[in-house]
Parts: C-alpha cells; structure tokens; sequence
C-alpha cells in the first residue's frame, strides 16, 4: 500500500485521454443532460449518463434565432442558465456546490440594449467572476457575476460574420472566448474582439441549428492534434476541428440551447456501480475535477460503516477487465505494472468512503485510471470492483 500523493508522479507522465463530460441544456426537453464526450472508456454516442431538470425552470424564451444559453463554473460546480431575459443557476447533482446559487435576475435593459437583444450566448470565467453575454448582432459584454448583474467589460464585436450569433464559451487555459453563429462558424478571439486563431466553418451539412459551442478543457487532442471544439446542432454534437466528424447523439431535442464542458470523471461502465446484492453502492466526487481543488476527492458511498474500501490508481488499464470475483465489474489494472499504487480508506457513519486526491497540477495532466474494490458479502470472494473512471485535470 503506497501513498496516494504518490500520484502526482503518474499524473507527470500518463499518456492523452478525451474530454469527460459535456453538458446539454434542453429545457424545452428533460432538462440538463450529461453526456460523455468521446473517451477512451466509452464508445461515442453513448446515452445521457444524468438527466435532471432546471431549479428554478426559467419561463420560454421570446422569439429569435438561438435565445438561450448555459454554461458552467468549474470552480463553484454551478449550472449557469439563461432564457435570453432571466439569468440564474443551480448546482450539478453530482456534488454539493461550493457557492451559493444565484436566484433568476432579470439581465438589465442597458445590458440588452448595448447586446442587441435577448442573450443568444453566455460564458462564465469562474476565476475573474465575469460571466460574458452575446446576442444575436453579435456584440458581447462582460458583466458581474452577481445579481445587479453590473458591466465590468465594455461592449466588443465578436469577429464574426453577419449571420446571427447563437453561442459562446469561455476558455481559461487560453483566455479566450469562443463563438459560434447560424451558419455553425466558429470564432475563437481574445476579450477585446481580436482574433485568437482562424475561423472554423462548420464541416459537414448542418443536421439542424447550431445553438451552442464547448471546448474541451482537459487539455486532451484529438485526432487532427487541436483541442475539440463542440457545437451543439439540433439534438447532435460536432466536433468540428475533425474533417469528418462523428456527430454525437445528444438525446435532447432540437430546441436544446446551451453545451458547457464538465470536468468530471468519465467511467466504464458509465452508469451506476457494478451490483453488489444488498448494497446500493454508488461512486462520485466532493467537487469538480479542475486544477487548483485541492479538496477534490474521490467517494464510494452506501457502505455499511467502518467498511474498507481499496483504491488503486494507474496510468494504463486493462481494456479486457476481466472478471476475477462473481458479482460487480472486472478488474481493469494489470498487477504486474510497475506504476500501480493503491490506498486504503473506511466508510465514515454515514456510509461513504473518501480518498483525497488534491489536484495541485496544472490543467491538462493525465489521464490516470481508478478503480475501488471494496467488501461485498454476497460475493464469494468477499469483495465487489466498481466501474474503472478516468481522472483527468482540467482547465476552467
């Protein structure tokens, strides 16, 4: 048994992974989906991993192309939500917030009226508190990310063409915002207006309206070398740095209007914990996977008190995972591996077992893999693996 600030060895040389989660906001439909980006563990086009609704649900937008947005704090875990009128947000029912939400306020007439109009596109830089909007001229602002929602950027043209402005996203590990219009371009550029890198037009025949764009904040590159940028169009998602994309089912309706990156582990199997009969086990985190939470931990909860739970972390996995007790999944490590380290933790009264694991290092590290095992009665081994997730440090 090793220390698991051992860790922060592995994080230094793990090879690439892919983004770990993307979330959809349909209030037209079920709400909020999460959805798993194209990974190493699951295959693209896997189903919603987490469905929940909007609280407080926002009134329907008024009419134009592309009103409405989301986006997400990677700092305070908090939904962000914009009917293009009304701004609020909530927490992710992944993990308590660490903020309180903000409860809907309506965006102030100056803000609409040096934007243009109701909110097309919204971003939010969690480190600065500004939360930038857009509307469909295309003239961004940056406000306060507090109620009196108050200018703290003046007004600028995102670098686009004429066609209406329909989305926008912040990168902190650049700097820079991203947008997307109708006809699915998009602009990467610095606050300000000037350009960052060249316009993307979108790769494929639109299946639909583009309505939102997401970069991928762990730092992974895909197959053309660049970070994928998401656009969500009707109910699919592009990445549209790939020539030929595989556009990914979203499972929401074609009215979907906001995609934000999540950083939150992605697992393989991607629902749930592998059974034990008699327990209702379940894996999670304390917080987001973002650089800088130094009490990011990883959790095991609906154990019995005082149950021992066995962590193990490596840089490579399994891809076999094959079945070494009756109940559960298969093991995903190899034992032979020179870099695999383990911990040992115990379910407090409540019934979950925590393992600290502080993300000092820079957005971009990993991917490490984790697997637990923990005691299972039913099982005649005595034990139970739950499903391997992928930790991968991300930027906001």
């Amino acid at each position: 048994m090793r220390h698991p600030y051992v860790l922060a060895t592995i994080l230094l040389f793990a090879a690439d992974a892919a983004a770990q989660r993307l979330n959809v906001y349909d209030p037209a439909g079920p709400g909020f989906l999460e959805l798993t980006a194209p990974t190493t563990l699951v295959p693209p086009g896997s189903p919603p991993i987490a469905v929940y609704p909007p609280v407080p649900p926002l009134p329907a937008p008024p009419p134009g192309i592309g009103v409405g947005d989301s986006s997400f704090n990677s700092v305070t875990g908090l939904n962000w939500y914009t009917n293009g009128l009304l701004i609020t947000s909530m927490p992710t029912p992944m993990y308590p917030p660490l903020a309180p939400p903000m409860p809907p306020v309506p965006v102030p007439p100056a803000v609409l009226g040096i934007i243009g109009g109701p909110v097309t596109g919204m971003a939010i830089d969690p480190i600065a508190g500004i939360l930038w909007l857009v509307s469909a001229p295309g003239i961004v602002v940056g406000v306060g990310a507090v109620p009196a929602l108050p200018i703290v950027v003046p007004p600028f043209p995102a670098p686009l063409p004429g066609i209406p402005v329909t989305g926008l996203d912040w990168d902190g590990m650049t700097g820079t915002l991203r947008s997307v219009n109708a006809a699915g371009m998009v602009a990467t550029f610095f606050p300000g207006g000037a350009l960052a890198a060249a316009l993307i037009p979108f790769p494929m025949p639109l299946p639909g309206m583009p309505m939102d764009v997401a970069i991928d904040k762990s730092g992974y590159l895909n197959a053309a070398m660049v970070r994928p940028i998401y656009v969500l169009v009707g109910p699919m998602i592009v990445d549209v740095t790939l020539p030929f994309p595989f556009p990914i089912p979203s499972g929401a309706t074609p009215m979907a209007m906001g995609l934000a990156f999540h950083p939150y582990p992605a697992a393989s199997p991607p629902f749930g914990v592998c059974a034990c009969p008699g327990l209702a086990l379940a894996q999670g985190t304390t917080g987001p996977m973002t650089s800088g939470n130094l009490g990011f931990a990883l959790t095991v909860s609906g154990l019995p008190p005082g149950t021992l739970s066995l962590f193990a972390f490596d840089f490579v996995f399994n891809p076999a995972f094959p079945l070494v007790n009756t109940v559960g999944c298969g093991l995903g490590f190899f034992f032979a591996s020179p870099t695999l380290v383990s911990s040992a933790a115990f379910a407090g009264p409540g019934g979950t077992a925590v393992h600290p694991l502080p993300l000092f290092v820079p957005p971009g590290f990993g991917p490490i893999y984790t697997q637990t095992g923990t005691l299972c009665p039913a099982d005649p081994a005595g034990f139970v693996l739950t499903p391997m997730r992928q930790i991968r440090v991300c930027g906001v």
